[in-house]
């Protein structure tokens, strides 16, 4: 079903229909360390300010995994195909809570799927705390 629905996304991102997802959505171009192949990972992001963006995904995913020792990959932004630097943080929980709470702030989608629940439109510090300990921050800048 994953499959399915990344490819859909991805075409999308791909189209002049891209403004249907763009604003939550960017597609990453991963190159696979042993393989070599290249993988397209859409994912939720929050642009933070200006030229950079945010985005977290649960540890256990392994494809996260390639982008470590990368400095520079291509993306997918709002209909764009653009390099970006990219730095992985999957030790510093709080700095992980800090993207994640970002996240859930800008879409509850990424806390329903983060488990984080919310209270007065607030995501939840214990959920955000717990959360954290199983998530991979990706952190992307656009060169200026």
């Amino acid at each position: 079903m994953w499959a399915v629905l990344n490819f859909l996304v991805v075409s999308i991102s791909r189209s002049l229909f891209h403004p249907l997802i763009s604003r939550s959505v960017l597609v990453l171009g991963v190159k696979g360390r042993k393989t070599g192949k290249k993988y397209y990972i859409p994912v939720s992001y929050f642009e933070c300010s200006e030229g950079r963006i945010v985005c977290v995904t649960d540890r256990p995913n392994l494809w996260w995994r390639n982008l470590v020792s990368v400095k520079e990959i291509e993306i997918l932004f709002r209909g764009k195909l653009i390099n970006v630097f990219v730095k992985i943080e999957s030790e510093n929980n709080d700095l992980i809570k800090a993207h994640l709470s970002s996240l859930c702030e800008h879409s509850r989608v990424d806390g329903f799927f983060a488990k984080v629940r919310y209270k007065q439109g607030k995501p939840l510090e214990e959920d955000l705390r717990s959360a954290a300990s199983r998530m991979t921050a990706i952190e992307l800048n656009i060169p200026t």
